[in-house]
């Protein structure tokens, strides 16, 4: 991540006032490259990656419910045959429930040449529960490694990660219904 390091994230939560304020102080600064880099890349992507990709902290404490990676994603088990077996294609799917707890956003990455997942993480940052988990979402980026290429990368609360690059992003939001469990 170039923008939003979990360096930064430590400083939003840091006891000193001084480091958090110069947290705050340089998240606006990255914020606003960041803004104006991703300007660049939104063109050369489909229109859904671009309403997605626009709304730059539209994911922001969501929870990653399930993320799915493999050739057959879209195939039921019964109907994944030999003459899928001979087409098939690696895709990426995430589901994310928002932080509102109402929208989940299904993402699915095409044209897939690399995937990541970085659990724990490098860096511990902000564990939440009694066992390990990924914890919120808490910053994405997107960048362009090549023409056409695309980088998405995903820093979590517990400081675990994911990165997708991808060709082409869609993605659709389902409203949940309410749980009445509490």
């Amino acid at each position: 991540m170039k923008y939003f390091t979990p360096q930064l994230w430590l400083g939003f939560n840091s006891r000193s006032t001084r480091r958090r304020d110069a947290a705050f102080k340089a998240r606006d600064l990255r914020l606003s490259a960041y803004r104006k880099s991703i300007r660049k890349i939104l063109p050369g992507l489909g229109s859904k990656a671009q309403k997605f990709f626009g709304d730059v902290l539209v994911l922001h404490d969501s929870t990653l419910t399930r993320l799915e990676v493999g050739d057959g994603i879209h195939h039921p088990e019964h109907e994944f045959g030999p003459a899928e077996v001979k087409r098939r294609k690696i895709k990426v799917r995430m589901l994310v429930l928002s932080d509102r707890r109402n929208l989940l956003y299904v993402l699915e990455y095409k044209g897939v040449t690399k995937v990541e997942l970085d659990f724990p993480g490098k860096l511990e940052l902000f564990p939440v529960g009694m066992y390990p988990n990924v914890g919120d979402w808490g910053y994405d980026e997107l960048t362009s490694p090549t023409t056409g290429l695309y980088r998405h990368e995903i820093l979590f609360a517990s400081g675990a990660s994911i990165v997708v690059e991808f060709r082409d992003l869609t993605f659709h939001r389902k409203r949940m219904k309410q749980s009445t469990k509490r």
